[in-house]
């Protein structure tokens, strides 16, 4: 039986801990900024930096990005499929074998990659960090198989755990809810169940189950399959609170998300 011993932190200590899960936050709001800036979203942005920062030569396959983003292989495909439509990577058959796919960065994947990359390392060398050292051990044990992301449900009302980056995935912003104190990060509406399913549903009990087939088969598809793809790669770094403005969340579309995400 193991047992563990309560070491008392001081002041100073905690305070190290919160400037550095601070400052982790604030370069990655910052990196989503430059991607969107760039006409890339954050999860494009690190589908391209896995492409051309693999060591094969010959380009990853998809395995090999989907280990590198902590992502399932499905949604690597969906990933991979809209980046390829918007015209930024493509694939090529494995030359010793045909039956293995690898990736590549178009010229407009690889010049707006590479505006991006150079921004960063200059924000890294002001930094001074050493990224790839910093993080060596941490890749999470039994992955991918048994890698759960952190998702949790809350109304948009309710206080949530300090470290949870808060997504709002209803279609519309909540009445009463201050744009600018409302503490949410982000606001995922593409996510969200359509406005004809979600007024079919009317919160009625007796279709919760059939609304949630109906959800499911929106998010298998289109801007609701890349937003779904995007919230997939933010739970598989950090913690986040799926928000709803809706009263009774064990039957709303936010409980269904969550359950899409963590595959329970």
């Amino acid at each position: 039986m193991l047992t563990f011993t309560l070491v008392a932190l001081s002041d100073d200590e905690y305070a190290r801990l919160l400037s550095l899960r601070t400052g982790l936050r604030r370069f990655q709001r910052w990196s989503e900024q430059q991607a969107e800036a760039a006409g890339l979203t954050p999860a494009q942005h690190q589908l391209l930096l896995a492409i051309r920062g693999d060591r094969n030569p010959n380009g990853p396959t998809l395995g090999d990005v989907a280990d590198s983003l902590l992502l399932r292989h499905h949604s690597t495909v969906g990933l991979v499929d809209r980046a390829d439509a918007a015209g930024l990577v493509s694939r090529t058959r494995d030359r010793a074998d045909h039956r293995v796919v690898r990736l590549r960065l178009t010229r407009k994947g690889a010049a707006r990659l590479e505006a991006l990359s150079a921004l960063h390392l200059e924000e890294l060398d002001r930094l001074a960090l050493e990224l790839p050292e910093a993080w060596r051990g941490l890749v999470p044990e039994g992955f991918p198989p048994d890698n759960t992301p952190g998702v949790s449900v809350a109304r948009v009302y309710d206080d949530t755990a300090l470290g949870a980056h808060r997504i709002l995935v209803d279609r519309l912003w909540p009445r009463g809810v201050s744009r600018t104190d409302a503490g949410i990060e982000r606001w995922l509406r593409d996510v969200a169940p359509s406005t004809e399913l979600r007024q079919w549903y009317g919160h009625t009990p007796a279709r919760f189950a059939q609304f949630g087939r109906r959800y499911r088969k929106e998010l298998s598809i289109g801007p609701a399959h890349e937003a779904l793809t995007e919230l997939d790669s933010m739970a598989r770094i950090s913690p986040v609170v799926l928000l709803t403005a809706t009263r009774d969340i064990d039957r709303s579309g936010a409980a269904v998300l969550r359950e899409v995400l963590t595959g329970s």
